[in-house]
């Protein structure tokens, strides 16, 4: 079993954690790319107790290096609970079930995005070509997409189910009103050593209920070729929101 020490080091008590400001209770805004977060109430022992044990059971198989990323986002996944936490009223989180009025948290599904394709999108599956052409957008493919009020993304990794070979070599991300520079996912193609899963960590996105975001992707290819990329990372919402299969949440 892989080592998941810095996840059982989380607690209410400290102000630190590894030397920085603990991310269960930290009071200040967090700046990242221009945006500042603010930051729902601190995480109560049953809360952070929840997040724990049920953290560690949504993790990728021992060994994987999506495992071994996600493990080493945690501090980024619990901003990104807390930041969610406070745009939704501060409810309680209760994790993977949680109730229609409570927070709690899951895998992205296609569901929680909008795309040209669908709104929303059911599938990840889309062409690409050496032009940069929209992945999540609004559906008229003219700005980001917006965030529905109940639930937030915590994104922090891209993963191909494209075989034999992905096909996305760049991305470009707006959130908000931040546009960052463009990102080479090429190492996408390079899979998995452990378990042979195309995957590549980005820089961690934070898009909080009633943000944009806006995301989109080229190939190396001339000719339009299909690729099936997922968002990696987590959705934090109420129940309400993460119930749905194939309707937005948007409230």
């Amino acid at each position: 079993m892989q080592d998941t020490s810095v996840v059982e080091s989380l607690s209410c008590e400290s102000s630190q954690w590894y030397n920085h400001p603990n991310p269960v209770n930290r009071t200040d805004d967090v700046k990242l790319y221009g945006e500042s977060l603010a930051l729902g109430d601190p995480l109560d022992r049953l809360e952070l107790a929840i997040f724990k044990e049920q953290f560690i059971q949504l993790l990728a198989a021992p060994g994987s290096e999506e495992r071994k990323l996600m493990l080493n986002r945690v501090e980024q996944y619990i901003l990104g609970l807390r930041a969610v936490k406070g745009k939704v009223g501060n409810v309680k989180f209760r994790g993977v079930n949680p109730s229609q009025t409570e927070i709690g948290f899951g895998l992205i599904r296609p569901v929680f995005t909008i795309s040209q394709i669908a709104s929303p999108r059911i599938t990840w599956i889309q062409n690409y070509t050496v032009a940069y052409a929209n992945m999540f957008c609004n559906a008229a493919g003219t700005a980001g997409y917006g965030i529905g009020a109940s639930f937030g993304l915590c994104i922090t990794h891209l993963k191909s189910f494209n075989t034999p070979l992905p096909v996305l070599s760049e991305i470009q991300v707006t959130i908000g009103r931040s546009v960052l520079l463009p990102i080479d996912v090429r190492n996408i193609r390079m899979a998995d050593t452990e378990n042979q899963v195309a995957i590549v960590p980005i820089p961690t996105l934070i898009a909080t209920p009633q943000n944009t975001l806006w995301i989109t992707g080229r190939s190396d290819t001339v000719a339009a070729t299909q690729d099936e990329v997922a968002l990696g990372g987590l959705v934090y919402g109420l129940g309400r929101a993460l119930i749905q299969t194939v309707t937005y949440p948007l409230l």
